[in-house]
């Protein structure tokens, strides 16, 4: 796989806009590497030069949106219980105005501010979800 550069202007947009973002915030090319991520990303330790999809498990990323935001140069939303993640997400994926090949992906935890409805009964959204039967 070739190593994508981004331009330091680019990068240096990213970071002035992202950094102080509460939430990991990643810029992404069309081949799902991940380019760079902001301050939150990096200490939650995100990587970068890989490929998002290598990143958790496969069905992790079902509900991807980035193919249809990156054709249509529009944002894309979702917003879901993940149950990998035991919590509510505000998931975005944004392709950069005038860039074709890249986008940026971002998920918020709502669970405190999401309706009791979107949480699966019997759901202990402080737990460590993966290991109950939510889905």
């Amino acid at each position: 796989m070739a190593a994508h550069q981004i331009s330091e202007e680019v990068r240096r947009n990213f970071h002035l806009f992202c950094d102080n973002f509460p939430f990991p915030v990643m810029l992404v090319h069309t081949d799902r590497t991940i380019l760079t991520v902001n301050k939150t990303a990096e200490t939650e330790g995100y990587p970068t030069g890989v490929r998002c999809i290598e990143t958790g498990k496969k069905e992790h990323h079902k509900g991807c949106l980035a193919n249809q935001a990156l054709a249509e140069q529009t944002a894309k939303r979702v917003v879901a219980y993940f149950d990998f993640r035991g919590a509510v997400l505000d998931s975005y994926w944004i392709p950069l105005a005038g860039s074709e090949e890249l986008y940026l992906h971002f998920a918020p935890d709502i669970t405190p501010w999401a309706k009791e409805s979107m949480i699966p009964k019997g759901c202990d959204v402080t737990a460590d979800c993966t290991a109950c039967n939510c889905v």
